[in-house]
Parts: structure tokens; sequence; C-alpha cells
């Protein structure tokens, strides 16, 4: 047997890799064209057992073998060169400089560097490395660091959390192990615990755990050997303070990763005071946040402007932040153990109490603008700037009740958050609504303002005789201030109240007068044009449909000339109704096709299941009784976070039951409830996908261009194989398997096979693939 140069641990020295075998590939490949590739992540993501385990699959592409240089002990720059040195056996040469050493046993040598750890020795390993490459040719580098070297020719690769639920990658077919996470933390609890295995009763509890500690391979580890004394349903609930839930010591581990704390400290050691300053207060984000958000939260007296922005970059720099860029722009966050530690750092100190005093302020403006602007052209932008920030809105509003002494800030965050509410997130907006209400005092004018958006989140929650007590008070109370805007509101949507009970000549006068009201003071909005479908819809229940789709229309054209869409797709779902009731399938499903694709752009989940129940018994009348009983499944999945399906409009849930039966007798029990069971395993996206009738289009293995066998061979080139690695593990000729290789690259017109690799990883990404050679 030929020994193996280098002097990589062996595998008995070390615990089994896991997970990656994609991105080991793609390393793999990456080094064929790239002399330098650097990890990049944050401690503890397993960069260096990333590291190792490339070097050990490529030992056969370097004559003189892989090698690994250890600097995290190292503390003088001066000595890098020196370690390196050591690490190769090189024997010491006293008269020559340690670089000359170096560079006259590389310079002829192929061989693989590891090089572990740089972050602390930024300067000198760069200089190290960039001297190495000149001189030596054959020499290939892959460094880990917290932070980009930034030598001629590197290529970072971001090291990415092992995949878990909820994650971009990983899982499915309802097999945990199917999550890297999960099998990292099986592998490590079954060497832990003698005889554990994943089972029915603990895969549940696993596969949280692995969740909360968002794919992080050390605190894993941790979790994985804590096992020795607690259980996982224990570690659950107390990862609230994870350093402490996870202070199990790993013997033999490097001394920043014998814990999980060690090994955040060393970062938190690495960061400059500004940065260190930085990373305590960005603790205050529960999620992600832009600059804009950062800035505001950083900026104190001992921090200028350019300062925090220079922080923010630097803890960017050092993986402390992560970065993701957006349609929407780029997007900050911090992975929850490296938060915890920030956020100990801000607790209790002076700037504690005025950080979070300016996260709620920042959001809190943010909510009033988006409101004041909502109305308008912007309306989409707004929509998704509302769902992206939902929980920085959350964390605003809990400080601003529970621990500021004026609780007004928070009130009309609440009032001007009201759109978030109504579309979707009706029993989160009722919680934080109601405490507005119970914080002003009755004569307070702003509590008018909260009290009708209360009655309108009962109303969308079916909830129509509280949302009318409410709306009631909230009359009463706009007529003593003279609040005429609030006094329409409250108007418009008691009327609504008064349709949904069948009392039709009190809706009548109530949303004629609201009418009027905003008329007379030249307003217009979303709410108004809502209002103005509404009387389109008593019109429709009064059996008027000529004059119901003559308002319907007037409600589209006045959206249309103000930029607005939310209120059109009211007026669509009435047009929708209308066709309905004149048996017109082609007006019907036009209409509210078109109402479900706008509010799924704006993520009003409260509107998709009303458009998409019409839409269910125009396809039950036109015979198509499968698809309308799979898509009825679907959606009662869809009303269950709302509350009430239709509002509790007593006349539509009768329709409902109706088309029930009739789908039910057309297919039989058996086939009905198959169906409708089908549906309800459907997504919310695919629910909505389904109803369009135009699902999104997935790569599938039809319309691949490759055959079966190039595609076994694309895998194991991701899987970082050589040509004669994949020959002997198909058992065909080396050159049939240099052929395969041949005619996929011809195929997806590629040139590498790290292209080949990122191609099979994007199978779960399609917008990722790599662009084809021009």
């Amino acid at each position: 047997m030929t020994r193996r140069l280098g002097n990589l641990p062996g595998s008995e020295t070390v615990t089994s890799f896991v997970g990656r075998r994609a991105m080991v590939g793609e390393i793999r490949a990456l080094l064929g064209s790239a002399r330098l590739v650097t990890l990049l992540g944050p401690g503890g993501m397993g960069k260096t057992r990333l590291a190792i385990r490339v070097g050990e699959t490529a030992h056969r592409a370097f004559a003189d073998g892989v090698w690994l240089v250890e600097l995290a002990e190292l503390r003088d720059p001066a000595l890098t060169d020196h370690a390196i040195i050591d690490a190769l056996g090189v024997p010491d040469r006293s008269a020559e400089s340690s670089e000359e050493v170096l560079i006259e046993h590389l310079h002829d040598k192929s061989l693989l560097l590891v090089i572990d750890n740089c972050e602390h020795l930024l300067d000198a390993c760069g200089n190290v490395i960039a001297a190495v490459l000149r001189a030596a040719p054959g020499v290939r580098i892959i460094a880990t660091s917290r932070e980009a070297l930034h030598v001629p020719g590197e290529h970072v690769v971001p090291v990415p959390p092992l995949s878990f639920a909820g994650s971009d990658e990983g899982g499915g077919d309802g097999n945990p192990l199917k999550y890297e996470a999960v099998e990292l933390f099986v592998q490590r609890a079954a060497a832990a615990v003698r005889g554990f295995t994943l089972d029915d009763e603990n895969h549940e509890a696993i596969t949280r755990l692995c969740a909360r500690l968002e794919g992080m391979p050390l605190a894993i580890e941790l979790a994985a050997v804590r096992l020795q004394s607690m259980g996982v349903n224990e570690m659950l609930d107390r990862l609230e303070d994870r350093f402490q839930a996870l202070s199990t010591v790993v013997r033999g581990a490097p001394a920043r990763q014998q814990t999980l704390r060690a090994a955040v400290e060393w970062s938190y050691a690495l960061c400059s005071p500004a940065e260190q300053t930085a990373w305590a207060r960005l603790s205050v984000f529960p999620g992600g946040f832009d600059l804009d958000a950062a800035l505001a939260v950083i900026g104190h007296d001992s921090l200028t402007a350019q300062e925090s922005t220079d922080a923010v970059t630097g803890l960017v720099s050092k993986s402390v932040v992560l970065r993701q860029i957006h349609s929407s722009g780029a997007r900050y966050h911090m992975l929850e153990t490296i938060r915890q530690f920030g956020r100990e750092h801000l607790r209790g100190s002076d700037a504690e109490l005025d950080v979070s005093r300016r996260h709620m302020h920042h959001f809190a403006d943010l909510a009033a603008r988006a409101c004041h602007d909502w109305s308008g052209p912007r309306q989409r932008e707004w929509s998704s700037m509302l769902r992206r920030e939902q929980v920085n809105f959350r964390e605003a509003l809990r400080f601003g009740f529970d621990n500021d002494a004026d609780p007004s800030v928070a009130v009309r965050t609440a009032v001007d958050l009201r759109h978030l509410w109504v579309m979707g997130a009706g029993r989160e907006g009722r919680e934080w609504i109601d405490k507005a209400v119970a914080a002003l005092h009755a004569g307070t004018p702003l509590r008018a303002e909260a009290l009708w958006v209360a009655g309108w989140v009962r109303q969308v929650q079916g909830e129509p005789t509280g949302s009318s007590a409410i709306l009631s008070e909230c009359i009463d109370a706009a007529r003593r201030h003279g609040d005429q805007v609030t006094l329409a509101r409250a108007e418009l949507f008691l009327g609504v109240n008064k349709l949904l009970g069948h009392e039709l000549d009190e809706a009548e006068t109530l949303l004629s007068g609201a009418r009027a009201t905003y008329r007379s003071l030249g307003a217009a909005d979303s709410e108004s044009l809502i209002g103005l479908a509404a009387h389109g819809w008593l019109r429709l229940i009064e059996g008027d449909s000529r004059e119901a789709e003559k308002i319907a229309e007037e409600c589209r054209r006045l959206s249309r000339d103000m930029g607005e869409c939310w209120a059109a797709t009211w007026a669509l779902w009435v047009l929708g109704l209308i066709g309905w009731t004149r048996s017109d399938e082609i007006l019907a499903t036009a209409a509210l096709r078109e109402a479900i694709e706008i509010k799924r752009e704006l993520g009003d989940w409260l509107g998709i299941p009303c458009c998409v129940e019409v839409l269910v018994w125009v396809l039950a009348e036109s015979g198509e009784h499968r698809r309308a009983a799979r898509l009825m499944g679907a959606n009662r999945e869809l009303w269950v976070p709302i509350g009430q399906p239709m509002f509790g409009f007593v006349t539509y849930l009768r329709a409902h039951e109706n088309y029930t039966a009739t789908l039910r007798g057309a297919l039989g029990d058996a086939q009905f409830e198959a169906e409708r069971t089908a549906g309800s395993h459907l997504s919310p996206d695919a629910t909505v996908d389904y109803a369009l009738g135009t699902p999104r289009q997935t790569r599938t293995a039809a319309s691949s261009p490759l055959t079966r066998r190039e595609e076994q061979v694309a895998r194991l080139v991701a899987e970082g194989l050589t040509n004669r690695e994949i020959a002997e593990h198909l058992v065909i000729s080396p050159r049939t398997a240099e052929a395969h290789v041949e005619n996929i690259l011809t195929k997806l017109g590629y040139t590498s096979r790290a292209q080949i690799a990122a191609y099979v990883r994007a199978e779960h990404n399609p917008d990722s693939r790599p662009a084809q050679s021009r």
C-alpha cells in the first residue's frame, strides 16, 4: 500500500464527517482552477472539519500530500511562516529566513496546504500565502477564517449551517435524517449515550432542537454530549440560555471550541471596541434587519454615523453578522447563539434602555410611513416590508407596552400596522390592538382610532357581534372628538357588519353615510375603496347584479387612478360573486384569478381563501368536481389561522355546505374524502398555484438534458470524485467515465467540474444554478 503523504489526522482520531457532500465536491472542483480557497464563517460552523474532509478526498491529486497547519494557538504574527514550516516537517536552517526556507521547500512541490484559523493573523497569513502562491505554482491552499484574507486570486466560500427544518435546504419525505443537522445530532448522540437511536418518540423533539440551534455543528455536538445528563425536551426548555444549557466541555477539542461560549468569545476578542459595542446593540434585533435599522440602534454618543457603518461592515467581514442580498436590498442577521452573547453584554448596561427605545422609534416611524403611503403605487413594496419586518414590529410593540413609560408610541404603531393585521396576522394584531385600547383613557382621541382597528380585526375573524359593539363605541367617541375620518371608517365597517348580519337597510344607511363623509372630506384611501366594494356587494345581495357590477368597476377604476391594488382585489371578489350568481364562468374565473394573483403578491392571506372559496363553487358548477374537492380541502387549511370562514356570513357558509354535499354526491364518499385530504396537504403557495391552474415550473428528471447515467455521474462529480473514482464506483472504465463528464459539460454548456457541482446542488434551488458559458 502506498503511504499517504501529509499530516491530516487519521480517521481514528477524528469524528465522522456528516453532510455537505456536494459542498466537498464543489470545493474540490474549485481547487482545479483556484489556488486559494478561503472557507468563511462564524465560529462553530464546521469550517475546519470541512477543510480537512476536502483534503482527505483530494489527496490523490497532490503527489506531495495534504498538510494541515493549525494556527489557533499562535499569538505572534511573526511566527506564522515558522508554524507552516513546522507543520510540513521541514528541518530548521537557521542561516536562512523562515520565508526563504518555506519557499525553497515548496517551489517544486505538488501539495495542498490546509491553513486553519487565520482570522487573528490576517496580515501575516495574507503575506505568507501570497508569497507561496507566487513562488510555488504546484501548491493549492485551503484557508479557514472568520474574515477574508484579501489575497489576489482568493476565492471565498461561505460555510452555511447544516440543513435543518425550516432552512432552505434539507429534509423532506417525512424523514428527519434528511436534515444534515439531525443526522449529525443522532451520530454524536449514539456515540455519547449507549443505545441511543432516533425513533417515533424523539424525532420531533430532535428536529426542533436542531432547528433551534440553527444547524450550527458545534452547538449540535455539544447538545448531543449533553444527553448524558438531560433529555432533549429539557434541553429545548433551557435553550433560552444556550450558553448555560450547552456548557459541556468537549475533551480534546481546541480550547476555543471546548464550549460554545469559548467559540463565541474567541470571535468577540477579535473585534475592535466599536465592533464589540455594535455587536451588543445589534442584539436588540430578534431577526433580520437592514442597514438603516442597524444604524438607528447603534447610533449613540460613543459612535458616529461613519463609525457605526464601519462597525457593521467589520462585523460582516468577521462573520459575526451575516448578510444576504434580496430583491429589497441587503438584509443582515445574527445566528441566535451570536445574538444571545451580544444580548448578555447589552443587558444591564447603561445603553440597554436607550437601544431598545431607538429600535422602537425606528420601527414606529417605519409603520407610520407605510400606513400614510399605503393607498398608492408603493402598496406592494410596503406590504412586503410589513411582512418582512413583522418580528421587529413585534419586538417594538413588546418594549413599548411593557417597558416604556409612555405607551402612546406603541399604541400609534399598533394602529398604523392595521393593514398587516387584516391581511393575515389577525390573531397577533388583535392582541396588540386590544392592548392599545386598554392602555388609553376613554377620552383620548387616539383611543377612538384604536377602537375602529380593533373592530375591523374582529370583523375579518368572523366575529360580527363583538366587532359591532366596538365600532359603535368608536362612533360615539369619534363624534365627541369631531374626528370625521375615524367616524367614516367606523361607520363603514359597522355597515359591513350589518350586511353580514343581513340587516340590509342599516347597512345601506351606514355605508352611504361613510361614503358621503369621505366625499365631503375630499379623502380617498384603501378603506374608502373597500367601502365602495362593500356597497357593490350589498347591491348584489339585494339582487341587483347590474348595479353591483357598476359599483365594483368604479372601485377598480378609482383604485387604478390612485395606483392602489389591494381594495381593487375586493372589487374583483365582488365581480367573482357576480359571475357565480349569473352562472358566468368566464367572468367569475377571470376576476377571481386576477384577485388571487394580486393578493399573493401582497401577502393577503385573508383575502386569498375568500377568493378560493368562491372559485370552488364555480368549479363545482362547471363539473370540475375532483379539482373543486381538492381545492376545498386546501382552502380549509388556509382558514385555520384566520378564524371563521367568509367572515361568518351565513348565506355563504350555507353555500359551502351545499357544495360540499354536491361534490360528495358527484364523486362518492371515498373519492371526495381522498381529494379533500390530498388538498389539505398542499402548502399555501401550492394551493394558490392549484387554484390558478398554473403550477410553478420546477426541473424534473423528465426535463433534464442528462441521461440517467449522466445524472449519476454528475452527482458523483459533485461529491468530489475523480474520473477514476467514478469509474470504480460505477464499475465502468475510466475512459467511459471521462466521456460521461465531457458529455455533461457539453449538454449543460459548462466548462468546469465546479459548475457541474453547483448544478447538482441547485436541484433544490433552481434559481441558484450556474450560468451557462457563452
